[in-house]
């Protein structure tokens, strides 16, 4: 009988001790997930803020050199170029909104008031010397 209360009790002692190991392991994976995930959303935002930079150095590159030059770019990210000198450079297509937006700025002035939903490639000059013209090329 003896041995029989032994036996118990050394299975109740490895059942807690699994217990415990388990609920470190969960602990130890839930904050191994959400350091990933911030390094994933610092990737994204490094990635979107240079695609900013190549949009504006882009349109600066045309402006500085004027009419007849022409600079082309590509990117997966959808942006939006608007009059007042910003840039503005979201998400990709398909992915849930809400994520974090990357904002840079140029010099010059729009043939037209803004370009939104931009993605893909695309071709920036200048016309009249003055006026920033985008176009959108065939992929």
């Amino acid at each position: 009988m003896e041995h029989m209360k032994k036996r118990g009790q050394i299975s109740i002692e490895i059942m807690y001790s699994v217990g415990v190991l388990l609920v470190i392991f969960i602990l130890t994976s839930s904050l191994a997930f959400n350091r990933k995930l911030d390094i994933e959303r610092a990737g994204d935002t490094v990635s979107k803020r240079s695609d900013c930079a190549m949009i504006s150095n882009a349109i600066n590159r045309v402006v500085t050199l004027g009419e007849g030059h022409k600079s082309t770019f590509k990117t997966v990210y959808n942006f939006d170029v608007y009059d007042i000198g910003l840039i503005i450079v979201g998400d990709e297509p398909g992915t849930s909104p809400g994520e974090l937006e990357v904002i840079c700025t140029y010099n010059g002035k729009l043939n037209q008031s803004n370009y939104t939903d931009g993605q893909g490639i695309w071709q920036v000059s200048v016309s009249n010397y003055t006026e920033i013209v985008m176009d959108q090329l065939s992929i």
